[in-house]
Order: C-alpha cells, then sequence, then structure tokens
C-alpha cells in the first residue's frame, strides 16, 4: 500500500514538506495545497514557489489545481507539465463556502450535468493539445461522494468512469458535512467496487490502527491519503512504512526529543520565506493546534503559546514541553 500526504491550505507548503520529509521520511506522495487557476491565466508567484522543481527535489510531489472553468485548467496543466510534473491533481473535495459558491472545490459536485461538461471539455481540450506523442499529465481527482445526498454517489460515479483518471481519491463525505460525523465507508466500497480507476481513501486516518483495520476491510485498496493524523503524530507514515515492511511498528515511534530539532529547522525555513517573526509564529502554532495531542495536560503551556508574540516567547514555550 502507497502512502499519501493530504495537502493543507496554509500547512504544508514546501517548506513544511522538505522538512517534514527530512525527519520523518515514509509518505510515498506529498500533494500541493491547490493552485488556484482563474481568468488571468497566471499562478501567483508563491503558488509558482511551492510547487517549483527545486523546491521539491526530495520528495515526490503532486500538484493540486481549483478551478471552475475547464479551459483554465488544461492551461494549467500545460504549466506544470512544463515544469516537469507528470500527473496533476484537481480539487473536487474543499467544502469552504467562498470555494462552493464559485462553482469550485466541492461545489463543482452539486450539477453533475455541469461536471460532465467540464471533464468532457477538460479532455477535448488537453487532447488537443497533447499532439501525436500524447505526453501530457495524466489526471487525477480528490473527491467527495456527493454534494447534499449519498445517492449522488452513484452519478458522480457513472461520470467518472467515462474519463481515462489516473487515480481517484476519495473522501466518503458529503460537502455539507464538512469534516464531521462518521466516514460512510458503504458509499466508499460501493465506488471503489464500480469505479474503472485506482482508488485511494482519505478521511479520518489518525492512528496505526485506523490504518490497519482500513486495510482489513478493504484488502485491494491501492493507497490511503493521510493529513491531520501525520500532523498530529509526524512519525506515522515511518510507523506504516515498518508494518508494510513487516517490522514492529512501535519499534519507529516518535520521540518527543526528535521534535525539537524538527521544530527548530522548521522555523528557521519559514523565517527565510517570511518577513519577520510574527508570520513564522503564526505558522507554527497552527502546527501546534495539531502536535499539542502529543503532550496530554499541556493546556497551560498552550495558553502561553497563544500569548507568544516574540521567537524568546516561544522558545521558552518549546524549552517546556520538550
Amino acid at each position: 500500500m502507497k502512502y499519501y500526504f493530504a495537502p493543507m491550505e496554509g500547512i504544508t507548503g514546501y517548506p513544511f514538506r522538505n522538512t517534514f520529509q527530512k525527519y520523518f521520511p515514509g509518505a510515498d506522495r506529498y500533494y500541493s495545497p491547490f493552485l488556484v487557476a482563474n481568468q488571468t491565466f497566471h499562478f501567483k508567484k508563491k503558488e509558482l514557489r511551492d510547487v517549483a522543481p527545486e523546491n521539491n527535489d526530495t520528495l515526490t510531489l503532486i500538484p493540486q489545481v481549483m478551478t471552475s472553468q475547464a479551459e483554465q485548467f488544461v492551461w494549467a496543466v500545460e504549466v506544470l507539465d512544463e515544469l516537469g510534473y507528470g500527473e496533476v491533481n484537481l480539487n473536487l473535495g474543499c467544502p469552504s463556502a467562498t470555494v462552493v459558491t464559485r462553482h469550485k472545490g466541492a461545489g463543482l459536485l452539486e450539477d453533475a450535468g455541469r461536471l460532465d461538461r467540464f471533464f468532457e471539455e477538460v479532455f477535448e481540450g488537453l487532447q488537443k493539445r497533447a499532439g501525436a506523442d500524447n505526453d501530457l499529465p495524466g489526471i487525477s481527482l480528490k473527491t467527495r461522494i456527493g454534494f447534499s445526498d449519498v445517492k449522488e454517489a452513484a452519478r458522480l460515479t457513472e461520470i467518472f468512469n467515462r474519463y481515462p483518471f489516473y487515480e481517484i481519491i476519495i473522501h466518503p463525505r458529503l460537502r455539507e458535512e464538512y469534516y464531521s460525523g462518521p466516514v460512510h465507508r458503504d458509499i466508499f466500497k460501493d465506488m471503489l467496487l464500480t469505479l474503472k480507476h485506482p482508488v485511494v481513501f482519505n478521511g479520518d486516518l489518525c492512528t496505526i490502527g485506523d490504518v490497519e483495520e482500513l486495510k482489513e476491510v478493504f484488502p485491494d485498496l491501492n493507497a490511503v491519503m493521510i493529513g491531520r493524523g501525520a500532523l498530529r503524530n509526524p512519525a506515522l507514515f515511518r510507523m506504516l512504512q515498518m508494518a508494510e515492511e513487516g517490522g514492529d511498528a512501535k519499534s519507529a515511534a516518535l520521540s518527543k526529543e526528535e521534535l525539537r530539532p524538527f521544530l527548530d529547522e522548521l522555523f528557521e525555513e519559514y523565517s527565510r520565506e517570511m518577513s519577520g517573526d510574527v508570520q513564522v509564529m503564526f505558522k507554527m502554532k497552527e502546527l501546534w493546534t495539531y502536535l499539542k495531542d502529543l503532550f496530554p495536560g499541556s493546556e497551560k503551556a498552550m495558553k502561553k503559546l497563544r500569548k507568544a508574540k516574540t521567537r524568546a516567547d516561544y522558545e521558552a514555550f518549546l524549552n517546556e514541553m520538550i
């Protein structure tokens, strides 16, 4: 089984990815936070910097794109092809209201007919640009099972099967469920059995036990994607790989001591990209909303972190925690 690190907006940019890969290898692939393709036909400099090959040469990165227009997506694929990427992922899963109201992310799932036309135009556009060697990147999806009703999954599966997707990553929740409530494993099973493409499971995989149990239920599953679980336990991918190789996963478990050099280097990497400690502190505080789960009874220390304004404040917090 393969293990993918999910894209998480605001967290898993290239400074984090590179530092994480150095200290906690084990993820087979990383997915970039989405790049927005719009009517300007230009990516932001920050977005291009995040997927620049020279900033991702220690890991396998799949760039993810968000858009509502087929022409814009085809353009984005061409740009990423020129950067050397062999696969581009389309975001059909983001449930944010500001995204959905623009018919992007999970908003594309609301109208199945429109989605079908979108795909038709995408693959027609790609075919025209591919030339005789047909060498444009493969297209994968990160999707939910529907917008507001689980019955939509059957129609989506029918549409997906019409097109040559490289892989389909499924978060078995509806857009309206955001990230709460149980995942719909029964619907995922139906899609897994019906789809013609390789399928990846994404959602609520926080421990090695979660993944092992999922593998028992779906033994033919190609891969899983993990996001928050890997932020809460940075050694999770390493432990999964150890178990995959027949070793003792516990021997690869996280030691709190190895967190400190990772966090110190991550602070330095962010400092190179951002102006001033305030922005860097914001990034580190966001990461600690997940890491705090490793430290039961740390409520008082976390209050100090929330109040911290300088690097010295942050260092004092680290010294208390680790």
